[in-house]
């Protein structure tokens, strides 16, 4: 059976039934779930008698099915059950998630209610002891977020976020955002030998692990693509890492910002991709050499440099003034700053911190007869007579708009 929404009028009824709840794993044993019934403007608008489940071994289910409590009908599909997963979620490096796990409301936007966290997670030198999972891809700590357009990293945004697929997701018919804290078991084993392996100097043991898993939900809106993505925080109460795990990724029009951002952005890192089209090869980048996983230490960060008190992230460039005649870059020997100015084809403009080159686009000047010029901007002069004329020249001082 299926264990998220079926459209209304699928399966062969009006009221498709599905199975409100994820399936359980083998050391599981049998166990109740609810069953919802689909209608035209909910997923669960009827709510049927509970069955009994059980995964057994060979990789399938057995449900012991009652009579519904409406007309309506079983959906049924082929799902692969295994001992790290109790979800259809294709494929991707995933942390085990599913039972045990608590799910956020299905709905437009949404966040869960604040998580207080089992053991405090340092994010660059800050220390929270709560966070919430806000259903359009991303963490924040301080409060929850409903914004489904993301910003471009470093956004100077006064939030500390941590954003896996920050994008528009639509869970209110199609996918589950579900989480859950360990402190022992199989989870923090895994969640060592990874860190470890990727970070063989510092001799880690995980004490406390957070998962937070989107498991195939949509775009807004009702678009019934299936996108499955997963944050893990591990920590020992002195390391802190941040994972990302990607499984299939549906292909969007919409914006998506994949990386993390501090409040002044002193930290801040976005994967390659981010708001442009080619943002579903997420499931095959990584920068552990693990298709599909990308994996950052947050507890510190690399010294950086200050420009007028602001700090600055070590590797990162911008022009000083309006002018944008010097260009400045943080290395590890300071703030290095030298002349470099926009191209002929760049324009000096505002950006997220103090100026950037920005392409402009290219017009043509045609001058034909005797004389007749069409200029770049469309428009049409005639001169007569025998003087000199300026076509085009370098303004150098500031834009006017």
């Amino acid at each position: 059976m299926p264990d998220s929404c079926v459209s209304y009028g699928m399966c062969g009824t009006p009221h498709p039934l599905w199975l409100n709840g994820p399936h359980p794993q083998l050391e599981d044993g049998v166990v109740t779930r609810q069953v919802c019934g689909s209608t035209w403007n909910d997923c669960c608008g009827y709510k049927s008698h509970p069955i009994r489940v059980k995964a057994c071994p060979g990789n399938y289910y057995v449900y012991e099915f009652v009579r519904p409590t409406f007309c309506s009908a079983y959906c049924a599909e082929i799902i692969i059950a295994n001992t790290t997963t109790s979800s259809n979620i294709s494929s991707g490096p995933f942390y085990q998630f599913g039972a045990g796990d608590t799910e956020n409301d299905r709905s437009d936007d949404g966040s869960s209610p604040v998580i207080y966290l089992l053991q405090p997670f340092i994010f660059f030198g800050q220390i929270y002891n709560q966070l919430h999972i806000n259903n359009n891809g991303y963490l924040t700590f301080d409060w929850s977020w409903y914004s489904y357009t993301p910003y471009q990293f470093p956004g100077y945004g006064g939030v500390d976020i941590i954003a896996p697929f920050w994008t528009d997701i639509d869970n209110r018919r199609t996918g589950v955002i579900s989480y859950r804290q360990y402190t022992s078991g199989s989870v923090l084993t895994d969640a060592t030998q990874d860190i470890n392996q990727y970070f063989p100097d510092l001799s880690f043991s995980a004490t406390w692990v957070f998962v937070a898993t989107w498991d195939r939900v949509a775009y807004y809106p009702y678009s019934g693509t299936e996108t499955s993505f997963q944050v893990v925080l591990i920590s020992d109460g002195h390391f802190s890492f941040v994972l990302f795990n990607y499984g299939i990724i549906a292909p969007t029009q919409r914006y998506v910002q994949a990386g993390y951002d501090t409040i002044s952005s002193a930290y801040h890192f976005s994967i390659t991709g981010s708001l442009q089209n080619n943002i579903s090869s997420l499931t095959y980048s990584s920068n552990v050499n693990v298709p599909g996983r990308w994996v950052f230490r947050t507890d510190h960060g690399s010294r950086g440099c200050q420009f007028n008190g602001v700090p600055v992230q070590l590797g990162d460039s911008f022009w000083s003034d309006a002018t944008c005649q010097e260009r400045c870059t943080c290395t590890s020997s300071g703030l290095q700053c030298n002349h470099e100015p926009c191209s002929y084809s760049q324009a000096c403009r505002p950006a997220a911190f103090q100026y950037s080159c920005q392409n402009i686009p290219r017009q043509t000047c045609t001058i034909s007869g005797d004389p007749h010029y069409y200029t770049f901007d469309y428009q049409v002069f005639h001169f007569q007579g025998t003087c000199t004329y300026v076509l085009s020249e370098v303004s150098l001082s500031p834009m006017q708009g």
